[in-house]
């Protein structure tokens, strides 16, 4: 305080230059340090100690009619004292020993007397708490037995020692007489002192969590408690006339409430339990009620110290006993949560460090937190090469930019499963690997990082290579097989049935002077121009030569029209923005998509209108197959039997395009099929 008032007194002098005098001319400055040092928090301390020194000091010196000269049975300002000590050290004695000395003076003892009083009461209160700090970690709301036992031995009944040995002392050496002699003095004092510390000081720490806030059931069971040993009390030492037994055993009735209020409410109720008790108790042997009174002062001062002392002993050590054993119950459960979770943590280590999948955590800055076995199985780098190192250095340098989305996915809070990419070894080779990357997060939600799955996928793109290499071969050697048919059926069936027409047509010229066998000649002749006119129709849908001579616009076209003249369906075809020259493998794989879904919407839809669309974009191209007919279950046909889904499918995947079917009972069917071009194909465009 005294480095603040010169620190505060050289600011003043610096800001006005004329000196103090000049500065205490301005009232409303000199308020405001007044003020200041009034509401100083060490100010507010002090004052407080002040008055619960004197006001407990009053209410001890109240019952008159059983104490002696300055002594009496119970002295609740010493509990202050002790408890100011306890909070803020020894520098508690500027507010303790003014508030004991102003006491002190206002009873019926010279200043003497008063001042020795008070040096004692000072030094035992100072005593209580040095000693109570050599416990190893005291706890003055008394959470332990350890706690409860040294505050009873060392603060109440061991400090006491000093106050009632310098009290009386002082109160012998002016001549003052307090009770039958020098020994009982010495007895009230310390009995006195004890029961105040007992009484009081436990108060002090735990009353403020006693009333905070709880459950409407468990105040009113607290409120109940109190009730009844005010009750209680009143019954036992009310001299009530329905109670005419006066012994002095009955007052230790009221302590199974006291044992009840230490069960269920810890030191703050049983102290407040015993507060009322003793209150009450006091109040009504000063009034001349109650079991202890007609024996005499001293006789009744110690019944009455002894009584507090039972019942304050009996409750704080209950309570303190339960309040351990409920901490040790929760060490014992938190040290079995925290070894199943350190159990819980040791499996998923083991899990992560015996998976086949590359398993790694980062944290916001992208850098590499944990890395697992396989991880360093996968790309050659050990734990202590990677840990610490952005994230980045296993990406190829073509993908940053997709890595970056990736990440801003994360920072969102998105999840990405089964993300395909290629991450880098350590000899640089490139390894394929399926990504699954989750956020995460602290206790409070906030992201932290990220942890990411990358599973080995080489051997998948290998075997599925090789499948598509047996599709391709497949599909090959399907296309083969469709053009020798379709020559066989050109060059050989259509040409035998050619001749074989030119024969009907001579038998036809032949018998027109028999009509029936005329009739049947010319219906024979029909017959066979039709099959004729169907083989070829066959012979060019197994394969189209214009497929390969006027290109996939043309070749779709002339489909189309084939399939109004044979299937009595209406094919509306439409092309724009088709590159002129369309890769062979390409135009031969959308041609068999237009061929598949046009003839599965005349077989299935129940319409006979289907809607083409061919049209390129930026090294694209696009098919579109769609009626408006019965429309069919997606997944349960690719399940089924049916190949013809199967087909369009392997077929887009031979030439790296993307195919989707889109259908619904009774919504329609929409095919659709995107391939990806050369650089080339898409120079050259015409709107055919």
């Amino acid at each position: 305080m005294g480095v603040e008032i010169a620190t505060e007194h050289y600011a003043a002098a610096t800001v006005y230059p004329e000196g103090p005098r000049a500065v205490s001319s301005t009232p409303r400055a000199a308020a405001g340090r007044v003020w200041a040092l009034l509401t100083a928090k060490p100010v507010v301390e002090f004052a407080l100690v002040f008055l619960a020194y004197f006001v407990a000091g009053k209410l001890g010196q109240a019952t008159t009619n059983i104490r002696s000269s300055n002594l009496g049975p119970v002295w609740p300002a010493y509990g202050i004292a002790v408890a100011a000590f306890l909070a803020f050290g020894h520098r508690a004695w500027l507010a303790v020993a003014p508030s004991a000395f102003l006491v002190a003076y206002q009873s019926p003892v010279p200043a003497l007397a008063a001042a020795g009083q008070t040096i004692g009461a000072t030094l035992a209160a100072a005593s209580a708490a040095f000693f109570l700090r050599r416990i190893a970690d005291f706890d003055p709301t008394l959470p332990r037995l350890r706690d409860a036992l040294g505050f009873i031995t060392q603060a109440a009944l061991g400090s006491a020692l000093v106050s009632a040995t310098v009290g009386v002392a002082s109160l012998y050496l002016t001549h003052v007489q307090a009770y039958s002699g020098l020994g009982s003095a010495w007895l009230i004092y310390w009995l006195g002192d004890s029961t105040g510390v007992l009484l009081v000081t436990p108060l002090v720490f735990t009353l403020p969590a006693l009333f905070a806030p709880r459950s409407r059931r468990r105040g009113v069971e607290c409120a109940a408690v109190m009730t009844l040993s005010a009750v209680a009390c009143l019954i036992v030492f009310g001299g009530l006339p329905l109670v005419s037994i006066q012994f002095d055993v009955l007052a230790f009735a009221v302590l199974p409430f006291v044992m009840w209020a230490a069960i269920d409410f810890g030191i703050g109720g049983a102290a407040l339990s015993v507060f009322i008790i003793a209150t009450i108790a006091t109040l009504s042997t000063a009034l001349g009620l109650g079991p202890f009174t007609g024996q005499g002062a001293f006789v009744g001062a110690v019944l009455l110290d002894t009584l507090f002392m039972v019942l304050a002993v009996s409750g704080l050590t209950l309570a303190a006993v339960i309040a351990e054993r409920e901490h040790a119950e929760a060490a014992r459960a938190g040290l079995v949560r925290e070894r199943m979770a350190m159990e819980s943590r040791l499996r998923l280590a083991a899990i992560v460090e015996s998976s086949n999948d590359a398993i790694l955590s980062t944290d916001m800055g992208r850098t590499i937190l944990s890395w697992n076995a396989a991880a360093e199985r996968i790309f050659g780098f050990t734990a202590a090469e990677v840990v610490g190192r952005p994230v980045t250095m296993l990406i190829p340098d073509v993908l940053q930019d997709e890595a970056k989305n990736l990440f801003d996915r994360l920072k969102a809070g998105e999840r990405v499963d089964h993300f395909e990419t290629i991450r880098l070894a350590k000899s640089g080779k490139q390894v394929p690997v399926s990504l699954k990357i989750s956020p995460v997060a602290d206790a409070d939600g906030r992201l932290v990082g990220s942890a990411s799955i990358c599973r080995d996928i080489s051997e998948q793109k290998r075997i599925k290579e090789a499948l598509s290499n047996v599709n391709r071969k497949l599909i090959e050697a399907q296309e083969q097989e469709r053009s020798r048919i379709a020559r066989e059926l050109h060059d050989d069936v259509a040409q035998r049935l050619a001749l074989l027409a030119f024969d009907v047509e001579e038998l036809v010229a032949h018998t027109t002077t028999a009509p029936p066998l005329h009739d049947k000649s010319v219906a024979l002749r029909d017959r066979v121009s039709e099959l004729a006119t169907d083989v070829q129709a066959l012979s060019h849908e197994l394969h189209s030569p214009k497929l390969q001579l006027l290109g996939i616009t043309s070749a779709i076209r002339d489909f189309s029209e084939e399939a109004a003249r044979h299937q009595n369906a209406m094919v509306d075809f439409d092309a724009h923005d088709v590159p002129e020259h369309v890769p062979p493998d390409i135009s031969l794989c959308l041609f068999r998509v237009v061929q598949e879904g046009v003839h599965n919407a005349v077989k299935h839809s129940g319409v006979r209108h289907v809607q083409v669309r061919l049209w390129g974009t930026a090294g694209q191209l696009h098919l579109v197959v769609s009626d408006h007919g019965a429309g069919f279950d997606v997944e349960r046909a690719t399940a089924g039997q049916g190949i013809g889904l199967v087909s369009m499918a392997e077929r887009i995947k031979l030439v790296d395009g993307e195919l989707a079917i889109e259908s619904q009972p009774g919504r329609g069917t929409t095919i659709r099929a995107r391939v990806r071009l050369a650089g080339e194909a898409e120079r050259a465009r015409s709107d055919r």
